[in-house]
């Protein structure tokens, strides 16, 4: 046995010079290549395991030679061309396992003489075309796993009759069609079953109460009947099946109230999901009876009422999804027992109250959802300190309030954080620097104001930042361009400054900042107004910038003859000095400087004083010889 060494290359031809060999066994390696042509003269070769390799190719056409073939695992590989025929000649062949191939065609028509088949794995392989019907004769078959191809078909009424021993049936995710026939019944050793994701319709006419080993069932997204599956009719047989570990009922139309007999069910059970139903009602107390559940899926039904207390005594909840319901009251305190819980959901309800301070208790959370309710309040420091926090917080779309608190810092390890649409006020805290993993940002809708604090600059892995319709101001922090943001929306505050050009600006497309009435801009693009700049003007000679201190018209003119006069004077007075004359200058008007200043405008104040304003002003043309 050599398997699990890493080995590379390709399989060695000398492997054939071994005559006597029975087993051969390379699993888990990095072959790669086809297989060899001339393994066909071992022909005491028994088990053949290549799987989980980087094989690739068609499937060597060797198995007319390996008649004594008991054993052959070629899954988890990279093969084409489709199952060879020669397969159906090894009439000793008792596993078969070619899943997770892109192998491509139809189930050869040869495998009928299978008669020894116990296990048959062809899950992922591409096949298409009708399912051979000879395989519900295999008497002999107790492991048919064919999900994720392109199969076809309906299944014979007298499905597992002529197979005593079948105990894993996995056919999901293809299009048979159909009923299922009620002959599944007697398959009193079945312990799994998957017909999911199919084109099954009409009636579940399977009496579930004589499959006692059933550990698995999924019927979930199939068209079954047009007036819907009463839950009451399909979960009250299920509650016998004492070794019933996973439900998955996906998508099946499920319509009525979950009964209380769904806390009969097995104490091994340790999933149920009825994502996408029509399931009304109150969620039974009785659930609280289920001690192995550790995850629960109930998203998109029609729940109401409230989240009953009993739900705390899951203490091996791992995953609670009871989001997109119509659930209301308080989240109950409960809710902090399940201290194993990674994974809450309860978005999308009519939940109110405010949020529990228990759920600080729940120190394993990565992701924690109560967004889209009617909670109000603060926000409790704890959440904030639950430091477990990496994939998603999300309390958007509530009527939450009060200030962000420091222990936001405590969220280094997060992803995901969305608190729009509430009323949160006041400035952030400085301590947001912290949240150093955070790559979506969704303050919107609230009412925060004050400036981006510097520290968040430190948050590097951002990419979507929305801190739009609040109330901050000052200038859009420059280290934004620096940081690899894919995505900023900063509409509707009261930012002010100069929008820059560079990093995430250099696109408009990736940038919201409309409703800021202070901002300005260089390029056209953004539709704000054009930044004035303070940079000198050249004109056909030299532009000399005039500083002109005015309290009225006259006492400007005025001065400006005084500083024409003064120069003369001097010039007169020390030659060496001033080499300047008066005389070189034009005479420069009201006009000329009323236009210079753009009619001393705003723009152009540099400073007031006690007697004066002092403008700035570009006079085109003014030379010195």
């Amino acid at each position: 046995m050599f398997d699990d060494n890493r080995f590379y290359g390709s399989i060695p031809h000398e492997v054939s010079h071994l005559s006597r060999l029975q087993m051969l066994s390379l699993g888990k390696n990095l072959f790669t290549g086809e297989i060899p042509a001339n393994l066909s003269r071992c022909s005491k070769l028994w088990l053949l395991d290549l799987s989980s390799n980087k094989l690739s190719g068609k499937i060597s056409n060797i198995f007319t030679s390996l008649l004594m073939m008991r054993v052959l695992y070629l899954r988890k590989n990279n093969f084409t061309g489709g199952i060879p025929q020669s397969i159906g000649n090894l009439t000793y062949l008792e596993t078969l396992s070619l899943g997770r191939n892109p192998l491509g065609g139809s189930i050869p028509h040869s495998f009928n003489q299978l008669k020894e088949l116990k296990e048959l794995s062809l899950g992922r392989n591409g096949l298409i075309g009708v399912f051979p019907l000879f395989f519900y004769n295999l008497s002999m078959l107790e492991y048919q796993n064919i999900p994720l191809n392109q199969l076809h078909g309906n299944l014979p009424t007298n499905l597992c009759l002529n197979q005593p021993h079948i105990r894993i049936l996995e056919i999901d995710s293809n299009h048979f069609s159909g009923f299922l026939p009620p002959s599944i019944s007697n398959s009193s050793e079945l312990e799994c079953f998957d017909a999911s994701v199919n084109d099954f319709m009409g009636r579940i006419q399977i009496d579930f109460k004589k499959l006692q080993k059933l550990q698995f069932l999924g019927i979930g997204k199939n068209n079954f009947e047009r007036n819907r599956v009463d839950c009451k009719n399909l979960f009250d047989p299920l509650s016998n099946c004492s070794n019933l570990e996973k439900l998955e009922l996906k998508e099946s139309r499920l319509t009525g109230v979950l009964p209380n007999s769904l806390g009969n069910f097995s104490s091994k059970l340790s999933y149920i999901g009825l994502v996408g139903n029509y399931v009304s009602g109150s969620l039974p107390s009785s659930i609280g009876n289920l001690l192995g559940l550790t995850m629960i899926h109930l998203a998109l039904n029609n729940f109401t009422g409230m989240i009953p207390e009993s739900i705390g005594k899951l203490r091996n909840m791992e995953r609670l999804y009871l989001d997109l319901n119509a659930f209301s009251g308080i989240i109950p305190q409960s809710i902090g027992d399940l201290s194993l819980l990674t994974e809450l959901d309860l978005g999308g309800n009519k939940l109110q109250g405010t949020i529990p301070l228990t759920l600080r208790s729940c120190n394993k959370l990565v992701f924690l959802d109560l967004s889209r309710n009617n909670l109000r309040g603060k926000v409790p420091k704890e959440i904030f300190q639950l430091s477990s926090l990496s994939i998603a917080l999300d309390l958007s779309q509530n009527n939450l309030d009060g200030l962000l608190p420091q222990e936001i810092s405590h969220l280094k390890m997060l992803g995901y954080l969305d608190l729009s649409a509430n009323h949160l006020s006041g400035e952030l805290p400085s301590s947001f620097g912290r949240c150093i993993s955070l790559q979506i940002l969704n303050l919107s809708k609230n009412l925060f104001h004050g400036s981006i604090p510097e520290p968040m600059r430190s948050l590097r892995g951002l990419e979507y930042v929305n801190l739009s319709q609040n109330n901050f101001s000052g200038p859009i922090p420059t280290y934004f361009q620096e940081m690899d943001l894919k995505y900023v929306d900063l509409s509707y505050n009261n930012f002010e400054g100069e929008v820059s050009v560079k990093g995430v600006f250099a696109n408009t497309s990736t940038i919201l900042i409309i409703g800021n009435r202070r901002l300005c801009a260089a390029t056209p693009e953004f539709h704000l107004p054009k930044c004035t700049t303070r940079k000198l003007s050249v004109g056909v000679g030299v532009g000399v910038v005039v500083v002109i201190a005015l309290s009225s018209t006259i006492v400007g003119l005025a001065l400006m003859s005084f500083l024409l006069f003064y120069f003369r004077i001097k010039r007169n007075t020390n030659k060496e000095i001033d080499t300047i004359s008066a005389e070189s200058f034009d005479k420069i008007s009201y006009g000329r400087i009323f236009k210079a200043t753009d009619g001393f405008s705003l723009n152009n104040l540099i400073d007031t004083g006690s007697f004066a304003s002092v403008f700035k002003g570009v006079i085109v043309g003014f030379q010195r010889y």
